[in-house]
């Protein structure tokens, strides 16, 4: 393949039809994925002085809080700091764990009041089919939950399941609640080529990355490990595909942040293995928060 004739651009931009991306996917995936990953990522403007890594975790079902004690043990273990987006029904059902971790220093984000297409709270309704109004009320109620029983003023937010179910609504809606950021969309389909950009209404947008050898995929357990045909499905393989992801970005000297889901990175040492990862990359690790413009 022609490295120099490769438009490289987010995803979205050459390829719309998505059978035709499906394709185009598979073929860079195969033949030139480490090529791909430094030319689009290296186009980016990089916010930070030095290679930065910002490390995030979606916190959608039971599973997930039962995991928060020990996430919270081991973050406080390697000194690292991590942002979670986090229902508000939850945040009223587990208060103390979701208090220690503010406690602790991490960042808290919003994920709506119910979590839309959650088994939970709201098994039955999806965001991006919510009336503006209603998805306004999701994001509102939240914020008042996390004001009272948390203490904090939210700033950023993510789309429930993002990528299709985000919409654009959500930047007109943000702007009247005073946000500063969003974190729901991809890097690979997104302008900025994983580094933050100001969308619009003020404001900016956070992608979450991809990964070395897969370029043009999210890097997240759901993708790597849980879905019915995982670009990976083996969890030795996908902390080895964390950690030369890692080192890539710390050679390039560029920004990228991703999210995982915390009963699956805790699941055979993948956390520790992450955590330890980035500690001995030296790589400098950071909240959404600090990334305001």
């Amino acid at each position: 393949m022609d490295f120099k004739m490769m438009r490289w651009v987010p995803f979205y931009g050459p390829v719309k039809n998505r059978y035709a991306a499906y394709f185009l996917r598979k073929i860079i995936h195969a033949t030139c994925p480490e090529q791909y990953f430094v030319r689009f990522m290296s186009q980016q403007v990089n916010p930070c002085a030095n290679a930065t890594y910002a490390l995030t975790f979606d916190f959608d079902f039971e599973k997930d809080i039962e995991a928060f004690p020990y996430l919270l043990d081991m973050l406080k273990e390697k000194n690292i700091k991590a942002g979670f987006a986090v229902i508000g029904k939850f945040v009223e059902k587990y208060p103390d764990i979701h208090k220690r971790a503010v406690d602790e220093g991490h960042e808290i984000i919003n994920h709506t009041y119910t979590h839309p297409d959650n088994p939970h709270w709201a098994p039955d309704r999806y965001f991006n089919k919510l009336s503006y109004a209603e998805q306004k009320s999701e994001i509102e109620k939240a914020h008042e939950v996390y004001q009272k029983v948390l203490g904090i003023e939210c700033i950023g937010f993510r789309t429930p399941h993002y990528g299709n179910l985000h919409t654009e609504s959500v930047y007109s809606i943000l702007s009247e609640l005073g946000y500063k950021y969003s974190s729901s969309t991809a890097a690979c389909a997104y302008k900025g080529f994983g580094a933050p950009s100001e969308h619009s209404h003020g404001i900016m947008e956070i992608p979450t990355g991809c990964s070395l050898h897969f370029p043009l995929a999210i890097f997240d357990s759901w993708n790597m490990l849980r879905k019915k045909k995982p670009f990976l499905g083996d969890d030795n393989l996908f902390v080895e595909e964390f950690d030369a992801t890692i080192k890539v970005v710390k050679e390039h000297n560029l920004f990228i942040t991703h999210y995982f889901d915390p009963y699956d990175i805790v699941v055979n040492n993948k956390l520790e293995r992450v955590l330890d990862s980035i500690n001995q990359h030296n790589i400098n690790t950071l909240l959404y928060r600090y990334l305001i413009f």
